[in-house]
């Protein structure tokens, strides 16, 4: 038995092992771990300080800010204590804490053809899978491979125990399309941002964030219908949500077809955010990547 297999073994024990422990515990320690985290990591906090009164200016105070952070920490460490205590239940166990809500809207674009299911790291997105699931339809997913082996199949099995496939970014534009040309539904974030040479610049919260291209390309490609979704948690409840499709732009013109239709397609997630903001990932520097400009010219010196 090789090393990787080892700890496989080791660390799918010990999610097992936490698992059984009651809902309850496992939040405790969630929260603990949010709060640890949050005293302890200054560059992400200051990530979600600075994003948060870039994307609500003036509506909240420092102080406000601040505990806003705190809670964003704490929800953030719940996704992976929340997915551990998923893993040992099973599909008949797990459902009931689900509420799909919009179903006639995925339902309704399955009925004509393919659909990309658009999504972002809102509320417990590790839990999308069973939400897909209770709304009664089979997808495939899109996810970027973890380099850790051991954590990759776990993650692997834990996200295609209820019958999605999961498609690694890497060379997945041929198995999309195939799917999709079967008339199946592709579930897909759009919320990361990317490098100048893999996107283009849109909106999200007044400020430009490079957004991968890809899915407007395939979009118009295939004649997909792109479905907005997201989920959050209300109570001890997931509350799946499906939103009405979003419509695609056709103006003949490539470059400007892509540009639209993704602005469309991070407007739909901005407005999911806005529904539920302290349950976003908001972590990760979304607008990392800045829009070129040319340097001001100095008047008196010239550039040279």
């Amino acid at each position: 038995m090789g090393k990787e297999t080892i700890l496989y073994h080791l660390i799918r024990t010990l999610i097992r092992i936490m698992g059984k422990l009651p809902l309850s515990v496992l939040s405790f320690l969630s929260d603990v771990t949010g709060l640890i985290w949050f005293r302890i990591d200054k560059r992400h906090r200051t990530v979600v300080f600075d994003n948060i009164k870039a994307a609500f200016p003036g509506r909240y105070s420092d102080s406000e800010v601040r505990a806003f952070t705190r809670k964003n920490f704490q929800h953030t460490a719940s996704i992976l204590f929340e997915a551990i205590w998923s893993y040992g239940l099973t599909k008949e166990e797990l459902l009931p804490y689900f509420e799909v809500r919009g179903r006639p809207y995925l339902k309704a674009a399955h009925d004509k053809g393919g659909v990309f299911l658009l999504t972002c790291h809102m509320g417990n997105f590790e839990l999308m899978i069973p939400g897909i699931a209770k709304a009664g339809f089979d997808a495939h997913c899109l996810y970027r491979k973890f380099d850790f082996a051991p954590v990759e199949r776990i993650v692997r099995e834990m996200r295609q125990r209820f019958g999605v496939n999961m498609i690694p970014l890497r060379k997945a534009a041929p198995k999309i399309m195939d799917a999709l040309g079967k008339g199946e539904i592709v579930a897909t974030l759009l919320d990361q941002n990317v490098d100048w040479y893999k996107g283009v610049f849109v909106d999200f919260f007044g400020r430009p964030a490079c957004t991968n291209n890809g899915l407007a390309k395939l979009v118009l490609q295939s004649g997909a219908t792109v479905v907005p979704t997201f989920i959050r948690k209300e109570g001890g409840t997931y509350i799946h949500e499906f939103l009405p499709p979003v419509s695609i732009t056709v103006t003949h013109d490539p470059i400007k077809d892509i540009e639209i239709n993704t602005q469309a397609f991070v407007s739909a997630i901005e407005s999911m955010v806005r529904r539920c903001p302290e349950q976003y990932f908001w972590v990760h520097n979304r607008w990392k990547t800045k829009p070129y400009c040319l340097l001001a010219q100095d008047e008196t010196k010239g550039i040279h």
